[in-house]
């Protein structure tokens, strides 16, 4: 039997890291390929894997790590959807108000000029797809990575009589059955997540050498 504990030399296989074994990621849709790349590389520079074993312990968990913060993703644009939704609806509905209130007066005008109903012309049109692009404006600049943008935003849907706090909860509760969906992936992704790390940390702690890590 061989004494001989030196890692193999990806050379001898025509290929310059074991890694190029492992098939390579297509990006799915929703997804940017370059966080993914960048993601990928730091992990691999954290786990610093030495033999083709822990290069593919590894990359399984790299995948279960993307996967957890895909879901997280996953979750969070269903609820920015769910609230989005509730704020485009009451800045429809104050719209709604401020022309149902400029309608009246303008028939207690028409009114006291003596005006009737026969001759009486609305003066007024509601442009709901105006009131509803101005909710989703709203409803945009609520998720705003620009602190003023974001407090301005929620300052004014305190304004619609609306509680950012009861609105994410509502959010919830209307999106329940798909957040429900991603929040029981994660705890089942997290136990994997667990058992694929004492998979690696058993491989590091048996090594019988120093090697060279391979490049992800």
């Amino acid at each position: 039997m061989t004494t001989d504990l030196t890692p193999p030399d990806p050379a001898r296989f025509n290929l310059t890291s074991f890694a190029d074994l492992l098939p390579s990621r297509a990006p799915i849709i929703g997804e940017d390929p370059r966080s993914f790349e960048g993601f990928h590389n730091g992990m691999m520079q954290s786990l610093l894997p030495m033999t083709p074993y822990e290069g593919v312990i590894a990359e399984n968990l790299i995948a279960i790590e993307w996967e957890l913060l895909q879901h997280r993703r996953m979750r969070d644009a269903g609820l920015r959807r769910a609230v989005s939704n509730h704020v485009s609806k009451a800045v429809v509905k104050r719209e709604e108000a401020t022309h149902d209130a400029k309608l009246d007066a303008a028939w207690e005008a028409h009114e006291a000029e003596g005006g009737t109903e026969g001759d009486w012309k609305d003066p007024f049109t509601f442009d709901r797809q105006t009131a509803q692009a101005a909710g989703q404006t709203l409803a945009q600049n609520a998720v705003s990575r620009d602190p003023d943008t974001f407090q301005a935003a929620c300052a004014e849907i305190e304004g619609l009589g609306l509680d950012v706090l009861d609105l994410l909860s509502r959010a919830y509760r209307s999106f329940e059955a798909s957040v429900t969906k991603h929040e029981d992936k994660l705890p089942e992704l997290e136990r994997r997540r667990r058992e694929v790390m004492r998979d690696f940390d058993a491989l590091q702690r048996a090594r019988p050498i120093a090697g060279e890590v391979i490049a992800g």
